[in-house]
């Protein structure tokens, strides 16, 4: 029987055209009532004091999960579905057209990433974790933070790699951080948004050009 066959799409400036994690904090932050300038001022002091690690993500700090999923909701539908890079969005149709085991793989955030992948009927999200209590986010991540050769750890323990064809499966990413992510596979192909890609040049990885399929 053969192995399938995985295509591996990173999330910011690749399927998208932007940085999406640089946009939501800032939204979210202004639908939390607890992110705000004095109570921020507190927080920090407080924390300070008792020697305590700070929270990543200040903008998200006790904001309620169901507020947060709203946000993440409407960002979805008012910027990321706008703005999406339509060379990598036909990849994604190809491989799903291919019954190929599609799965994104991301530093952004699970709770808008799950809401887009709803959309285009994705299964398989890799991507950074909100800690939770009490209804509420932490600020905090939950697990790893899905960056780099971290990227390869969650994605190995969601999905058994021993199954899957991986000299003929597909990468997608723009960044020189996911080399490890292109690497893991035989058709690693890297995405053009304005940045230097002599790194992919000297690695020999494809290309996808703007404006090119």
């Amino acid at each position: 029987m053969s192995k399938e066959i995985l295509a591996l799409f990173d999330f910011c400036e690749t399927i998208t055209n932007f940085q999406t994690l640089d946009k939501f904090l800032p939204l979210a932050g202004k639908h939390n009532p607890n992110y705000e300038y004095n109570k921020n001022l507190e927080r920090r002091n407080q924390y300070k004091k008792l020697n305590l690690p700070y929270p990543r993500y200040e903008w998200l700090i006790d904001l309620p999960v169901s507020v947060a999923q709203r946000v993440a909701k409407e960002f979805v539908y008012d910027e990321i579905i706008k703005n999406l890079n339509q060379n990598v969005m036909d990849r994604l149709f190809y491989h799903q057209d291919q019954g190929h085991t599609i799965a994104i793989v991301s530093g952004g955030l699970e709770l808008y990433i799950k809401e887009f992948a709803k959309i285009y009927n994705i299964k398989n999200i890799i991507a950074v974790s909100l800690e939770e209590k009490y209804t509420k986010l932490t600020g905090d991540i939950a697990g790893i933070h899905t960056m780099q050769e971290r990227k390869l750890y969650k994605l190995s323990y969601m999905l058994n790699l021993n199954n899957y064809d991986l000299k003929n499966s597909y990468a997608y990413s723009d960044c020189v951080s996911d080399i490890p992510l292109l690497s893991l596979v035989g058709n690693p192909y890297v995405i053009e948004c304005g940045k230097d890609l002599t790194w992919a040049k000297i690695l020999n990885f494809n290309i996808i050009y703007k404006g090119l399929k």
